[in-house]
């Protein structure tokens, strides 16, 4: 098999309900045609789950491991120096050293000092948003003074560079970002379609975060108000990618993926964003959501069209089964925990039993809940009230059915305590492989190892993949 080009779209904020293949789109004023007929053309996963925030997903998507492993399991504020530990081998590194070339287009938020920026983790070049998108608006905040923080500012960097600001992010520039990232896309795709090696192409972009603002052509365009004008443009500019993967020719040669990082925002001031569909829970929260999150792939000829898989998926899985689809395997580290299971199989259309059966869901580092099979057990209950996030200790575990109890209301513990066994095996072998490999610290170099974030940004020389892994000095 022919190691196909990878394009993956990852969104910002879009709820599980948003889009109409999932039951929104033009019920909720915003039409998702494009992404509709995406889902028509490959498979629809209706579990996908995903991380409390958007640091943590990224996390785990680019390392396989779980964020509470990485150090990266939750937002930081932009002002902290923080990232992704230089320690970690990345999906784009283990695709480079398989032969692919590597971009990404859009919001990093994985690190800010230039020893943690994309083009040290495998990407050949980078443009977009360094922190959250949210900093936008910091120039025009009350009191806001620049020089006790630098003022937000959009990003690039190439391999073996460093990375540098090339224009201020703010309210002025905000609405125009994602037509950049698609532009860039888009030139990428035709660039890259005919050459010598395959690429994989992470285009996150920034759309819908708030700030919500849609590009001038789009504001005005659903009479839904701003978020709905942005679903739009979202929608939109997937499709100008899709539309240059078709006429690169390359269509059958691409496997396409397209997800949110996280469920809905709850700020009332904010006013409407994102919705959760049949689901209770929003950002921060264990309930499913937050977890579970639209996401659509396409392969022609290999995913079977106009599919839909309710096995469960973390968005953890793509590290392995990327590396499967790559015919890179063999790079797959194993010097390390890794959390993430190959769904290439369930993905092809092969299999209707899949091989993840559970998955342990944390609020930065506190694990909040467990689910498996159908069932959900909360230890610790997160909820937002008025924009902030109240944490809730429970004297018992909850349990809910999520297939019969989607908003999670009806507690079935009393019946069910048998379901406690086996979730105590998951617990027991997380707390061993805890013990096998310790947790790299927020803003660590490595397991068990702070180091000097400071020190780095210092020195800030380029380093490269060693193969399976970095060491702790690489």
């Amino acid at each position: 098999m022919k190691p196909p080009n990878i394009v993956f779209m990852l969104t910002d904020n879009i709820g599980y309900g948003d889009l109409g293949c999932y039951g929104g789109g033009i019920t909720r004023g915003a039409p998702t045609a494009r992404l509709d007929a995406l889902a028509a053309e490959g498979m629809r996963l209706t579990n996908f789950n995903v991380e409390a925030e958007c640091t943590p997903t990224r996390s785990a998507l680019l390392t396989g491991r779980m964020p509470i492993r990485t150090g990266c399991h939750r937002v930081i504020p932009p002002g902290i120096k923080q990232g992704l530990a230089p320690w970690e081998y990345t999906l784009p590194e283990l695709l480079r050293d398989a032969g692919y070339r590597c971009a990404i287009f859009g919001k990093w938020h994985l690190g800010n000092v230039q020893t943690r920026m994309p083009t040290r983790f495998g990407f050949e070049e980078w443009w977009g948003v360094r922190d959250s998108t949210a900093p936008a608006i910091y120039g025009d905040l009350i009191g806001f003074d620049p020089d006790e923080m630098d003022n937000p500012m959009l990003w690039e960097g190439r391999l073996g560079e460093p990375c540098v600001p090339v224009q201020p992010y703010n309210l002025e520039s905000r609405p125009f970002v994602d037509s950049i990232i698609t532009e860039k896309s888009v030139a990428y795709i035709h660039e890259h379609a005919r050459g010598d090696k395959p690429f994989f192409l992470y285009i996150p972009y920034s759309l819908v975060h708030h700030p919500a603002m849609p590009h001038p052509e789009f504001k005005g365009r659903t009479r839904g108000g701003d978020f709905a004008d942005c679903m739009v443009e979202c929608d939109h500019r997937s499709g100008q990618v899709l539309d240059a993967i078709e006429e690169a020719g390359i269509a059958r040669d691409t496997l396409v993926v397209w997800a949110s990082d996280n469920g809905p925002v709850l700020i009332p001031s904010l006013g409407p964003q994102a919705d959760s569909g049949p689901w209770r829970g929003c950002l921060g929260t264990a309930y499913e959501g937050q977890l579970r999150t639209p996401c659509i792939l396409r392969w022609p000829g290999r995913v079977p069209a106009g599919s839909v898989s309710d096995q469960i998926v973390s968005v953890m899985d793509f590290y392995r089964t990327l590396a499967h689809l790559a015919d890179a395997g063999n790079l797959v580290p194993d010097d390390r925990v890794l959390d993430s299971v190959d769904q290439s199989e369930v993905f092809l259309g092969n299999t209707d039993k899949g091989p993840r059966e559970h998955l342990l869901c944390f609020i930065k580092d506190e694990l909040a809940a467990i689910k498996w099979r159908q069932f959900k057990m909360h230890f610790v209950e997160f909820q937002p009230e008025a924009g902030r996030r109240t944490r809730i200790s429970l004297n018992n575990p909850q349990l809910f059915n999520v297939e019969q109890d989607p908003k999670e209301e009806w507690d079935i513990m009393e019946p069910n305590t048998w379901i406690a066994e086996p979730i105590n095996v998951i617990m027991r072998d997380y707390h061993v492989s805890v013990a096998k490999c310790p947790h790299v610290p927020p803003r660590g170099a490595g397991p068990g190892v702070k180091g000097d974030i400071h020190a780095e940004e210092a020195k800030a020389t380029p380093a490269s993949a060693t193969g399976k892994g970095r060491s702790l000095t690489g």
